[in-house]
């Protein structure tokens, strides 16, 4: 088995040019296997779909994570799927039923009001990343915007008489979002005095977010742009731009309105990922269940009859 491990590490590896940390996890996963494969005595040619249950078991045995194992899942189905296809035709591969673990749906955290506060206090040294980075939170906060389909913005797409934006999200399906009339000064003061210095002569670039080189802000920017200023906070914390969506989206819910509205909002094709995205707050459960509740109607007119 070792011979065909070292075969694949280098068919991937030189042939099929995976990423270095695809090569590297893939090697450790297939040394592990390797490893439980001799201490049970298996081989290539024995190995039988009972042997793969086994090493599941043992990897949650060992405490691996769900996400984990299915990593080495999907590691040994293409492992074996290279052994049959390249090395033995004849040779058996154990794989061929095996799906991956279902993995459990853990919401996003949303952001308390402070922490929104504290990420909307300027701490950039130049005032012209100030402004920009200033923008772009108001936005992620405003409209619920993926981080990709924010950096994605063109400076046609924005209408700021009319308060909304034109977004491509997954599947290049357009919708609109819509903002605040109080951003409306920090767009036009990011928009004509601050992009053109950061685009530094650049004619051709439609972007409507420009990065320190002048051309359109990565994602990983953004990232970076929050991080710091969460960690300059009176009480520094992480934050990723998924939880200002969320943090929007739970604002909405919050206040009552259909969760049919924040579906289109937030571009989701089904119902049930908004259901997933967006959890509802105690607060509001516990408020239609007093206004709902029968039993809970009739203990709120004797209270107010006493």
């Amino acid at each position: 088995m070792t011979k065909t491990i070292d075969e694949y590490i280098y068919y991937i590896n030189n042939i099929k040019h995976y990423s270095k940390q695809t090569v590297s996890s893939y090697n450790f996963d297939l040394k592990d296997f390797l490893s439980f494969c001799n201490d049970n005595e298996i081989t290539m040619t024995n190995i039988t779909d009972k042997d793969i249950n086994q090493y599941i078991s043992d990897l949650k045995i060992r405490n691996y994570s769900v996400t984990s194992i299915n990593r080495k899942i999907v590691c040994l189905r293409n492992f074996f799927k290279f052994y049959v296809n390249e090395v033995n035709e004849n040779g058996n591969n154990p794989m061929i039923n095996f799906s991956t673990l279902k993995t459990p749906k853990r919401l996003p955290k949303d952001l308390f009001k402070q922490q929104v506060k504290d990420l909307l206090i300027p701490c950039e040294k130049k005032q012209i990343y100030a402004i920009r980075n200033q923008c772009i939170i108001l936005l992620l906060l405003n409209t619920g915007m993926r981080v990709s389909e924010l950096t994605s913005l063109d400076l046609l797409d924005i209408d700021l008489q009319e308060t909304c934006i034109r977004v491509f999200g997954k599947g290049s399906k357009e919708r609109i979002v819509f903002f605040m009339p109080s951003v409306v000064p920090y767009l036009e003061n990011y928009i004509n005095d601050v992009r053109p210095v950061l685009l530094n002569g650049k004619e051709n670039e439609n972007a409507l977010f420009i990065g320190s080189k002048g051309s359109r802000i990565t994602p990983r920017a953004i990232e970076n742009i929050l991080n710091d200023r969460a960690s300059r906070a009176s009480v520094p914390f992480k934050v990723t731009p998924h939880m200002l969506r969320h943090t929007f989206a739970t604002s909405l819910l919050n206040e009552d309105v259909d969760i049919k509205m924040v579906q289109e909002l937030l571009g989701h094709a089904s119902l049930s990922t908004t259901q997933i995205y967006t959890h509802v707050s105690k607060a509001r459960l516990k408020k239609v269940y007093e206004k709902t509740h029968p039993a809970a109607k009739t203990l709120s007119k004797h209270k107010m009859e006493e």
